[in-house]
């Protein structure tokens, strides 16, 4: 085993200690973890009944349709299943299912850095990753956004590797069938899943494999054909579960929550970020310059589209503002933020000469110091002070505090 892997290794288990170790000490449940948890034990009594039942009560009341639709049927189902396995029926049993699901982001984004970043870039993005306090945040929590983040890391790892040239029809098939379930999951997959199913499409179309471009299509229209068509099963029909989906942009401008923490100018997604993780975003800055100026390899340059591409079409949705929204991208940014770090010292070693080591040092010093201040900035917001969400209003409040 070389030492690149050992330290990924050895990065998987921090992460993955540091999640288990705060999932227990959450002292209040946000409202939509106990609405999730209430349209999963309804499922679990009620079975495909109850899941309609959920419907008809979000279309007939105003204060229900300002929580989490029942049309995440996917969550409701998972959720409920883990209760019928475990016999326990509160909001830890989906907390345990997020944590499950960024542990696998962990993995995920390990193998991402491997294969494609220099070592020391991947190490420095997974220690940032590792204790990323949005992430921490969600790892503990009943909300979808831990799986969305899953999922969306796959699609991101089927088109790194098709954008080096994998070729496979297993590359097509893996990307069809984990869109489609994200699908079911949150209505908002399909944001990561069009940005990298259009990447691939103009990966193969530039060297003209037109074969590839027909099975990937194939492949992703039977995926989101079963998945709407089972969706539609459960919740009644296709147009009701179009009709709650299409309502939910301006049932969320009616929210009073949306209006007063998760508004104002879209510059503030980016203010979040830098409230949560300051060495993170200003290293990504670096990384974003770094693969702009060389566009050498696509792989890279694909990252860096996907995360201005899904950050700025976060940011154009009002009273969306709300780190849980670009759950998305946390990986990539990261990895970004490690290539950046990587490329500034090894600038800096260059130009330095004889006393680049020294440099590379105070570098290294700079980057763990900050990781550590990150989690102390979670522990702070999260555990001590109890934040319940990452919707801009909230941090900018614990920020002043």
């Amino acid at each position: 085993m070389s030492r690149q892997t050992i330290l990924m290794v050895a990065l998987v288990c921090l992460g993955s200690w540091l999640r288990l170790v705060n999932l227990g000490n959450v002292v209040t449940r946000t409202p939509d973890e106990r609405v999730y948890t209430y349209q999963a034990k309804t499922w679990l009594d009620g079975g495909a009944a109850g899941i309609r039942s959920l419907i008809a009560e979000y279309k007939a009341d105003a204060d229900t349709r300002l929580y989490p639709p029942p049309t995440r049927v996917g969550m409701i189902r998972l959720v409920g299943m883990a209760m019928m396995w475990t016999g326990k029926r509160d909001e830890e049993v989906g907390a345990r299912i997020s944590c499950a699901a960024s542990i696998g982001s962990l993995l995920l984004l390990a193998l991402l850095g491997i294969r494609f970043f220099p070592p020391w870039a991947a190490a420095t993005g997974m220690l940032l990753y590792a204790v990323l306090p949005p992430d921490l945040a969600i790892a503990r929590r009943t909300w979808t956004d831990a799986l969305v983040e899953l999922f969306g890391l796959v699609l991101i790892f089927v088109v790194c590797e098709v954008t080096r040239g994998a070729r496979a029809w297993f590359w097509y098939v893996l990307f069809a069938v984990t869109g489609s379930i994200g699908i079911l999951f949150k209505e908002s997959m399909p944001v990561p899943y069009g940005l990298c199913a259009l990447w691939m499409v103009w990966i193969l179309g530039r060297g003209r494999e037109w074969r590839d471009v027909g099975v990937l299509a194939a492949a992703t229209a039977v995926g989101m054909g079963l998945s709407l068509w089972w969706l539609a099963g459960q919740v009644g029909s296709l147009s009701d579960y179009v009709s709650i989906v299409l309502a939910i942009p301006s049932v969320n401008a009616a929210n009073a929550y949306a209006l007063e923490y998760a508004s104002g100018p879209p510059y503030l997604m980016l203010t979040g970020f830098w409230i949560l993780a300051p060495l993170t975003s200003l290293l990504a800055v670096a990384g974003l310059v770094a693969v702009w100026r060389s566009r050498e390899h696509l792989v890279l340059v694909w990252l860096a589209v996907f995360v201005v591409a899904y950050i700025g079409i976060a940011m154009a949705m009002p009273h969306f503002i709300n780190l849980r929204y670009v759950g998305n991208t946390f990986g990539s940014v990261c990895l970004l933020a490690g290539l950046g770090a990587y490329r500034l010292i090894e600038k800096g070693m260059a130009l330095a000469g004889e006393e680049g080591r020294v440099l590379a040092v105070l570098g290294i010093a700079i980057v763990m110091g900050g990781a550590t201040q990150d989690y102390l900035r979670f522990q702070r917001y999260f555990v001590r002070d109890q934040m319940v969400d990452l919707s801009i209003k909230m941090l900018l409040d614990e920020r002043g505090q």
